[in-house]
């Protein structure tokens, strides 16, 4: 069993962090649960940064290329971003949490 990183319980799946981070702005989770998508969400965004980040690399140029230059860039971005203490603040961080991981998660699903 995989444990998330200073909890207790079992880590979720990226496509359940994805699902809740999305929904976060619309369902507006408690603060605890807001502070667990975003650990969850930070800590799968940064160990899927360095597959696409090596795919770019071996990547030609076009299309494919841009696509992980543009999700790397993209998740950099929004982990330079704290937990707002306000619950609509940090609704639209966990939000962007889940999108960025979206993005990665398309090119480094199968490769972790």
């Amino acid at each position: 069993m995989t444990v998330l990183r200073g909890t207790a319980l079992p880590a979720p799946t990226a496509g359940e962090v994805i699902r809740a981070a999305l929904s976060a702005p619309r369902n507006y989770p408690g603060p605890d649960r807001l502070r667990y998508l975003y650990a969850a969400a930070r800590q799968m965004i940064q160990v899927r940064l360095p597959v696409v980040a090596a795919q770019i690399e071996d990547a030609p140029g076009g299309p494919e290329r841009a696509s992980r230059e543009r999700a790397v860039d993209e998740a950099e971005a929004i982990l330079c971003d704290g937990l707002s203490p306000s619950c609509l603040a940090a609704s639209l961080t966990v939000s962007a949490l889940g999108r960025a991981l979206l993005g990665l998660e398309r090119f480094a699903g199968d490769d972790r």
